[in-house]
């Protein structure tokens, strides 16, 4: 990330790159290096006419090589954004618009000095056995925007909170990771949020955090299997109800169920052998935030209860899908069923 944060103040002090490849998954950082970019050109130059986003689903890379390689109408410098750029990736994209890559390579070998072109893929990877994506790799300025670990999360949120002259206790802080799942924009949008919440006293408490931030669905099946475990039927059913008013779909519920008692017996397991969480997150290619969670998690509860209960589970999931019983009633069944089990 120290990368990205580079290139962007190199951006903002007018230093230029006739071609830009923005590389990676990160909404966040995309959209920093993007604004960065439409600032700069505005301080040049008045006009905004300058300034133009095409989308490759939508349009020809024949058309965006023609666009950059014409003159600005009314002088200055062109910015031209290419967003989707899935031409460089091995993705299949049904559509009628044709593209000819080889126009691109010979444009990237000698690009206009009045147009900076901008491509944008939003991809984890791209396919490196094509032509145009060697000589886009090669010839322009990649700007890496895969996801950030979770120390660089940390540093940049922490970072921002004392640019914007705002407080938060470390509790507060460690609650706002857990519920954005340690993720950057995620915990950058809903740290906006609060700061507009607390743009007063700029101190961010943990009371606002817990009223402003929702929790993902999947946060809120490790709390319900959670409840499960410790056989506290009464919130567990409420829980449950609360998810289902909220038009969360059951046969979905069950399988982040099944899923994450699969993954606490797998980290039991695991630790048992000896693994460390390090080794455990990269045996079930998984993040190790998540690991974290199933050890905290797994060490309350015997591995016969995880296995009856992942066994229930796996039950009624074939129950529903054979159409024998009705799917929002057989949680609350499994509910009550793993309830009465004595370990």
């Amino acid at each position: 990330m120290k990368s990205v944060l580079k290139q962007i103040d190199e951006i903002n002090k007018e230093k230029l790159k006739a071609v830009y490849a923005i590389i990676g998954t990160e909404s966040i950082l995309i959209e920093e290096v993007t604004n960065a970019l439409t600032k700069t050109i505005k301080n040049k130059q008045k006009d905004e006419m300058n300034i133009l986003h095409f989308d490759l689903n939508e349009t020809s890379i024949d058309d965006v090589v023609f666009e950059a390689e014409s003159f600005p109408f009314f002088g200055g410098q062109k910015l031209i954004f290419v967003h989707s750029s899935h031409i460089f990736t091995g993705k299949k994209i049904s559509s009628n618009i044709k593209h000819t890559p080889t126009l691109l390579e010979s444009y990237l070998n000698n690009p206009s000095d009045f147009s900076i072109l901008v491509f944008i893929a939003p991809y984890d990877k791209l396919d490196k056995r094509k032509k145009v994506t060697k000589a886009l790799l090669k010839l322009s300025e990649v700007i890496d925007v895969t996801p950030a670990t979770e120390k660089e999360t940390v540093d940049y949120l922490r970072m921002y909170l004392k640019e914007k002259d705002f407080k938060i206790s470390k509790e507060s802080f460690e609650r706002l990771l857990q519920l954005t799942d340690r993720n950057l924009s995620k915990a950058k949008n809903e740290l906006e949020k609060l700061m507009v919440y607390h743009v007063e006293d700029k101190v961010i408490t943990i009371e606002s955090i817990n009223k402003l931030v929702s929790k993902s669905l999947e946060q809120n099946i490790f709390e319900l299997n959670e409840k499960v475990l410790k056989k506290n039927v009464k919130e567990s059913i409420e829980l449950y109800q609360d998810l289902l008013h909220q038009k969360e779909d059951p046969i979905k519920i069950l399988a982040l169920m099944i899923g994450q008692f699969r993954l606490l017996l797998q980290v039991k397991i695991l630790r048992k052998k000896g693994y460390q969480q390090a080794d455990i997150a990269s045996i079930l290619k998984i993040h190790p935030y998540r690991v974290k969670l199933a050890l905290q998690m797994e060490k309350s509860f015997k591995q016969e209860a995880l296995s009856q209960a992942h066994h229930y589970l796996i039950t009624a999931d074939y129950e529903i899908k054979s159409g024998k019983v009705n799917p929002e009633m057989q949680i609350e069944l499994f509910i009550w069923k793993f309830s009465s089990m004595n370990e």
